[in-house]
């Protein structure tokens, strides 16, 4: 009986029964909302990745302002006769 009740008391003193505590439950739960809130930020994250790859980059100029070639002016120059 009294080495059951030493065991007892040896196992209830050790640290990995206070997370049975008040502070060691909040720990916990704190510890918990972390991992949570850094899963939900890398899947949205992902997500704005995801959606900012489907925005079309604009490298290069449209395809008018690309082709565009300015046409020689025809009134200033003399006509060979």
């Amino acid at each position: 009986m009294k080495s059951l009740c030493l065991v007892l008391l040896l196992a209830l003193s050790m640290p990995s029964c206070s997370r049975f505590s008040k502070s060691g439950r909040t720990e916990r739960a704190y510890s918990k909302y972390i991992k949570q809130s850094k899963a939900a930020r890398e899947k949205e994250n992902q997500r704005v990745v995801k959606q900012r790859n489907k925005i079309p980059k604009r490298d290069t100029p449209p395809p008018l302002e690309r082709n565009f070639q300015p046409m020689p002016d025809t009134q200033d120059t003399p006509k060979p006769d």
